[in-house]
């Protein structure tokens, strides 16, 4: 018969001891992130090749969206809905586009360090974009003929 009080005890060191070696490896992991993150602040480079990066994110990210819409809009049955489509889309994009060229020639003249004043981080512009491709998106839908239901579609 096996001794049940010394498996209870290395079960309960083995559960101890996991704990603890992995909030040790957590504060390892923070603590050389630190001291690489302090290394790269001494590299004058690296700062302006993060705020590239931030600066690149929201364009990207609205580009990409406008763009897949864009694409999907030209299956559209509706004329009309199209062609406000195409308007609101390709205006998203410009808009875009002159913005990041704005920002872009802001950071690299004035090198601001937060991101407040650019302008791609301003939330009515955020706001009007989302709500633009929202609103788009539910244009669509609206005019877009009523799909058959899964029943409907293989029963009949």
């Amino acid at each position: 018969m096996y001794n049940q009080g010394g498996r209870f005890l290395r079960l309960f060191g083995n559960i101890l001891f996991s704990v603890i070696g992995f909030i040790l490896l957590v504060a390892l992991i923070m603590l050389a992130l630190r001291l690489i993150s302090s290394g790269f602040d001494a590299i004058p480079w690296f700062t302006y090749f993060y705020m590239c990066i931030v600066l690149l994110i929201p364009p990207t990210l609205f580009g990409t969206v406008h763009i897949i819409f864009f694409r999907k809009t030209k299956y559209h049955p509706s004329k009309w809905v199209k062609y406000i489509s195409y308007f609101l889309f390709s205006s998203g994009l410009i808009s875009w586009s002159v913005v990041l060229f704005i920002d872009f020639k802001e950071f690299f003249t004035n090198h601001y360090p937060d991101i407040e004043r650019y302008y791609e981080f301003n939330l009515l512009f955020l706001f009007i974009n989302v709500a633009v491709i929202f609103f788009t998106g539910v244009l669509q839908a609206l005019t877009t003929e009523k799909e058959k239901d899964w029943m409907d579609k293989y029963v009949n």
